[in-house]
């Protein structure tokens, strides 16, 4: 079983090939939804439209057998205490999908694989990027995020 953590501040499609390459490699996964205890500018979205984001794309791409759970990953400055909250909220798993270079090395350090999928298209797919186009409608941000997704990020 594996454990793919990330912001979703939007869902995009990067995250959807993330969430595709991490069943490739596990045949259940469960997903954390990080800084969920966090609401600012880098994270408007709270983590109830977010876990409704992932639900519909579950649901979309008929993953329900597949993605075991979604789950709330609070922040903590402490890594131990991170990783403490991590375990207590996803159980056990076997491996940890994704390029984020401070979850990897927690993992790493306490013995879990972790398997570098890389990133999908970056410079276009960055939730940072597609924020900034969503609130300065210059260029269209639609294309960035599954089209059933569209009509709740309007919201």
């Amino acid at each position: 079983m594996g454990l793919v953590i990330g912001r979703f501040q939007p869902f995009h499609l990067g995250h959807k090939y993330l969430i595709e390459e991490a069943l490739k490699v596990c045949d259940k996964i469960i997903i954390g939804i990080g800084s969920s205890n966090v609401s600012d500018k880098s994270n408007p979205y709270s983590f109830e439209q977010r876990e409704r984001f992932l639900r519909e794309f579950v649901n979309n791409e008929k993953l329900d057998n597949k993605v075991l759970n979604i789950v709330p990953i609070v922040d903590d400055p402490d890594d131990n205490v991170w990783f403490e909250i991590l375990i207590k909220n996803t159980g056990k798993f076997d491996v940890g999908v994704g390029d984020n270079d401070w979850v990897n090395g927690i993992l790493e350090e306490n013995k879990i694989p972790v398997v570098r999928v890389g990133f999908y298209d970056r410079k276009k797919l960055e939730g940072t990027e597609i924020r900034k186009l969503m609130k300065g409608n210059k260029k269209k941000w639609e294309d960035r995020v599954p089209s059933y997704l569209v009509s709740q990020l309007t919201k």
